[in-house]
């Protein structure tokens, strides 16, 4: 879903890079809360279901130096979508959102944004993408 030009909040749309190592769930989490209009239960789901995309891509990543994730927030008046890109996951989603026996492997997280999210979901483009909406 695209959102249209009158449905976004002035400066509401950018997109961050972050390094494609475990401290990106942490630089993301301090770009999300500074965020104008990310507040209150909205705010926690974005912080949280954002951490649980950004895990999918750096678990078990080996590091290099470079890789990047690509954070994008589009934040509008009636909806949040929250997008990250980067080199596919060395697991594939479907896999991690089945995984019961190996939490470790981020099953439990993309559960939780499947429950969590009004819509989730992926797309190939340069790279992998994995993004959720949450209407505010």
């Amino acid at each position: 879903m695209r959102f249209a030009a009158t449905d976004a909040l002035p400066g509401a749309e950018r997109t961050v890079e972050l390094p494609a190592t475990a401290a990106a769930a942490a630089i993301a989490r301090r770009e999300l809360a500074a965020t104008p209009g990310l507040a209150g239960d909205v705010g926690y789901k974005v912080l949280l279901l954002a951490s649980e995309l950004i895990a999918v891509f750096v678990a078990d990543a080996e590091p290099r130096p470079g890789a990047v994730l690509r954070l994008s927030i589009a934040v509008a008046a009636q909806r949040v979508r929250i997008t990250v890109a980067g080199d596919a996951p060395h697991v594939s989603t479907d896999a991690l959102l089945q995984s019961r026996e190996t939490p470790s492997l981020g099953g439990y997280g993309l559960q939780i944004v499947e429950r969590m999210a009004d819509a989730w979901g992926t797309a190939s483009a340069d790279g992998e993408q994995i993004w959720f909406e949450l209407s505010r």
